[in-house]
């Protein structure tokens, strides 16, 4: 059985494991015995609840975080791109979208510039009509790859961004506890007098709490993001309306 699939691992897991690589590092300073608790986590059968666990978390961590990050863009990715007034996509493009939105997933009136304008919420109410619809017609990785990608990229950075506070707090909390240890084992909270282990790991773990506040940000997540929507109304043209069928009245059969 697979415990985590591509997405999951890449986008839920992996944020995890940065966040309690500190952990990790520390553990193999002090020659803690990962292996032989790993062996006997497997062995239980425990390690794939963990899995489990830790990719909800990572999920959760940003997703949670998601509409706050949206509402600092000015609204979601795909949304921004089908409005008028955004001129990443040309107007032209943009018309052919729209249109072909209408045909796949047609609505009482499709938003015009002036509709736009005057009522942004219904247009905004639109558009993410039309983006939930794409994305429902777009999960097959085989035929859109590249867009499968840059949603793996962007559900990795939203999560490592969302568990940012956190990773910050547990990082300064062993920066302390790595001092505190050294002071209990010298006898002496003098730094000079602490074995260069002690150096070792607080600049390392300075070094994670430097990455995570200057490196881990909003506009970082947004560079994927904004890739992700574009690719996804690039799909729009690949797309086929659906025929519905129409079932003959009955009484009335051919002869």
């Amino acid at each position: 059985m697979k415990i985590i699939d591509k997405y999951s691992l890449n986008a839920r897991f992996y944020p995890m494991v940065l966040f309690y690589l500190p952990v990790l590092l520390l553990g193999i300073l002090f020659s803690f015995q990962f292996d032989k608790i790993t062996h006997q986590l497997t062995s239980l059968g425990i390690l794939s609840a963990v899995f489990f666990f830790i990719k909800q978390i990572g999920r959760d961590a940003g997703k949670v975080r998601e509409k706050s990050l949206w509402e600092a863009w000015g609204g979601a990715p795909t949304t921004q791109l089908l409005r008028w007034r955004n001129t990443t996509v040309d107007i032209n493009t943009k018309k052919r979208y729209h249109l072909k939105l209408q045909t796949l997933f047609p609505i009482e009136k499709i938003p015009s510039q002036d509709f736009e304008n005057s009522n942004p919420e219904e247009a905004d109410a639109v558009y993410q009509a039309w983006t939930k619809y794409l994305i429902s017609k777009t999960r097959d990785t085989k035929k859109y790859p590249l867009l499968f990608t840059e949603n793996v990229s962007y559900g990795f950075r939203r999560n490592l961004w969302g568990l940012k506070i956190y990773a910050i707090m547990l990082l300064a909390v062993l920066m302390a506890s790595t001092y505190i240890y050294y002071g209990i084992t010298t006898k002496t909270y003098n730094p000079v007098g602490f074995p260069g282990l002690f150096i070792i790991a607080e600049f390392g773990q300075l070094a994670l709490i430097l990455l995570w506040i200057f490196k881990v940000t909003a506009n970082w997540v947004r560079i994927p993001a904004n890739v992700y929507a574009e690719r996804l109304m690039e799909a729009i043209e690949s797309l086929k309306t659906e025929s519905v069928k129409k079932e003959k009245p009955k009484g009335k059969e051919n002869k």
